[in-house]
């Protein structure tokens, strides 16, 4: 049996991948402490002697701020233990980095033979990989030019271990003249990848045997990076307003310049297609839950991409696609949909179905939950009573910090009340106030947001600000807000007719 510690440092990765250790107790044995910090890497090795370390490239806190220096102390690291522990250690490396990456192969060349370079990883595979023994055929493919490597035969791989120090003492067993190897103390400058600052990829696990990037940061126009969200927003009734501030916070975040994408929930009955209407909109329009379901029957022509003012739309068209089943829609399928929506949010309307299973995989991976209520007593009593079992999973979920309560329809005096103070106090962290009825029908009947109304424009922006808040770094919105402000600013300052020459260069 072999005994394992995690040095992963992201509590959902680690989860997931400790569930599937712990369906296999007759190989793996989990190490009572895991590692939370680079630092406390060599103090844990000694306490707990593992067999088996899984370490991540980027989860695991580190003092170094650089990727150079970064590289540099996960190799010192490895060549301290492999001289320390000979190949009693073995250490399997999580990340995401491109094959062709000098700093794989140089891993390689510690004998670090179990790599997962991709943002997906079936975890069967994985489990069975670890309980095989370690073989440089998996990772021969990651060595590069830059940092040649002698394989190792065959048999010297069924029936001898790689040599633990690094490049020079990695000698053939039956190569006539192994090339001439550099020592990965001194990295040569290629291990850097380019010159791309601010790039941090991050990632988590999800379940079914699935590992899904959803934390990855990107340059945005004022200058600050921003880490990719998963959000889901639903209530447990119907008619509560879940679909209306999902595509409130969406346009907001498109406003601001973040690239969003809607995802509408396949399992429930279509209303964005005619919401903005999609039959004047789109030509030919299916769903990407049409275009990656198993065995789809489309014609060529057909369109799978709706932006809709700035907004990544994924929503079933009424008149082609029938009601999905979860078997029509399986959580792979699902994951599919998610990933091809290359944005820096995306946002999932559940509508009313947080209790299927899907969704609940889904959950573990997102980033952000908010659920809606409204300020009904009965709905208040129903979601209350402790003796419901159907509303169980309701506060299964508000247990999780990444959940979170949007009031609908709170007006201010709603919010003093003693009964949503004592219940929802905590957890409510956005309220949205009534709008006239006459005002949202007259934004549906011509396809538009109220957000770009010009009386609720700021109203809603305030209202939204705490979602905002828990989406985008700081700085974002003070740098949004400071080149709103200076826009405004700037053309009041100035003696100026604006024409239209001046509004094109607004647009």
């Amino acid at each position: 049996m072999e005994n394992v510690l995690l040095a992963i440092g992201n509590k959902s990765f680690s989860s997931i991948i400790l569930k599937h250790l712990e369906n296999n107790l007759d190989s793996f044995h989990i190490a009572n402490q895991e590692v939370m910090h680079h630092r406390y890497l060599e103090e844990l090795i000694e306490v707990e002697k593992p067999d088996i370390l899984i370490v991540h490239d980027y989860h695991l806190p580190s003092d170094k701020s650089t990727q150079e220096e970064r590289e540099e102390e996960w190799l010192s690291f490895i060549q301290r233990v492999r001289v320390k522990y000979d190949n009693q250690l073995r250490i399997v490396f999580l990340c995401e980095r491109e094959k062709g990456d000098p700093f794989l192969s140089y891993l390689v060349s510690t004998n670090v033979l179990d790599i997962f370079n991709s943002r997906m990883i079936d975890m069967e595979d994985f489990v069975d990989q670890l309980k095989d023994t370690p073989r440089f055929k998996r990772v021969a493919k990651f060595v590069t030019k830059e940092v040649p490597i002698a394989p190792p035969s065959d048999e010297d791989e069924e029936n001898e271990e790689l040599t633990a120090t690094p490049k020079k003492e990695i000698k053939e067993k039956k190569e006539p003249r192994p090339p001439k190897e550099k020592k990965p103390e001194k990295p040569p400058r290629p291990i850097v990848k380019k010159e791309i600052t601010k790039k941090v990829v991050n990632k988590q696990v999800v379940k079914r045997d699935f590992n899904i990037q959803v934390s990855n940061q990107v340059e945005r126009i004022v200058g600050v990076p921003i880490e990719k969200k998963l959000v889901m927003i639903g209530s447990h009734f119907s008619r509560s307003g879940s679909t209306f501030i999902s595509h409130l916070l969406a346009r907001q975040l498109a406003r601001l310049g973040v690239t969003v994408s809607y995802i509408e929930n396949p399992y429930g009955s279509c209303y964005t297609y005619d919401r903005f209407i999609g039959h004047e909109r789109t030509s030919n329009y299916r769903s990407k839950f049409f275009q990656l379901a198993k065995n789809p029957k489309y014609k060529d022509e057909l369109s799978f991409d709706w932006i809709q003012d700035g907004i990544n739309l994924i929503s079933r068209n009424p008149s082609e696609e029938r009601n999905y089943e979860t078997d029509d829609i399986p959580f792979d399928v699902f994951i599919k949909v998610i990933l091809s929506a290359p944005t820096n949010v995306t946002i999932i309307d559940v509508g009313t179905d947080w209790n299927k299973p899907i969704y609940r995989d889904i959950f573990d991976i997102a980033t952000n939950a908010f659920f809606v209520v409204e300020p009904d007593i009965s709905s208040i009593q129903h979601l209350e009573d402790p003796e419901n079992t159907a509303t169980a999973y309701f506060h299964e979920y508000m247990e999780n910090e990444k959940s979170s309560l949007i009031g609908n329809r709170f007006d201010p005096e709603i919010l003093k009340n003693e009964v949503i103070r004592e219940l929802y106090a905590d957890k409510l962290i956005a309220s949205i106030p009534t709008f006239p009825s006459k005002d949202v029908f007259e934004t549906q009947y011509k396809g538009s947001f109220l957000n770009d109304t010009r009386q609720y424009s700021k109203l809603i922006a305030t209202q939204l600000n705490p979602l905002l808040s828990d989406l985008l770094p700081k700085e974002f919105l003070k740098k949004a807000q400071r080149r709103k402000n200076g826009l405004v600013k700037g053309l009041f300052n100035k003696k100026i007719t604006i024409q239209q020459a001046s509004e094109g260069g607004n647009s």
